[in-house]
């Protein structure tokens, strides 16, 4: 991922959601383009971001594929809340959107609702980390929360 003309960031596909949406991770350190780490190396690091998005970017070669790693057990994906039915019909939906029970009234109150960003949201949010643009508010909804996973409200190893 393209940061400024000396230095690179790296992000990794860590999960699908239906038929073309995509979990990135974006990991939060810079390298410089003249001594990038092997993806092996990258992977390692701690994740700044991770979200539901598009392969825009890497489909028309703006993210570049390196490699391709295994997923961290420890990937913390995401656990949302979802309306079904009506409005007051609540549930707690897993990352890929394949399993989902009652919301109780503290994650009715404490999760999102899953939304998909823009490529360009992740890269500029990884831009912002490194201080090559204006930080916002919607960034911070990009950070992952360990609290919030498939695997803590659904308790799947």
């Amino acid at each position: 991922m393209p940061l400024d003309h000396e230095r690179i960031g790296f992000g990794q596909v860590v999960a699908k959601y239906g038929k073309d949406a995509y979990y990135f991770a974006i990991f939060g350190r810079a390298y410089p383009r003249s001594n990038a780490p092997t993806p092996n190396e990258a992977v390692r690091d701690e994740i700044a971001f991770l979200a539901l998005s598009f392969d825009g970017k890497v489909h028309v070669g703006d993210w570049q594929i390196v490699g391709r790693e295994p997923i961290a057990d420890d990937m913390p994906l995401p656990a949302y809340k979802e309306a079904i039915g009506a409005p007051d019909r609540i549930f707690v939906v897993d990352y890929s959107g394949q399993m989902r029970r009652p919301a109780t009234a503290r994650e009715i109150d404490e999760l999102r609702h899953r939304a998909v960003v823009a490529p360009v949201r992740l890269e500029k949010a990884l831009r912002a980390k490194h201080g090559l643009e204006n930080w916002t508010s919607a960034y911070d909804e990009l950070r992952p929360d360990s609290r919030r996973t498939t695997k803590a409200l659904f308790r799947v190893s």
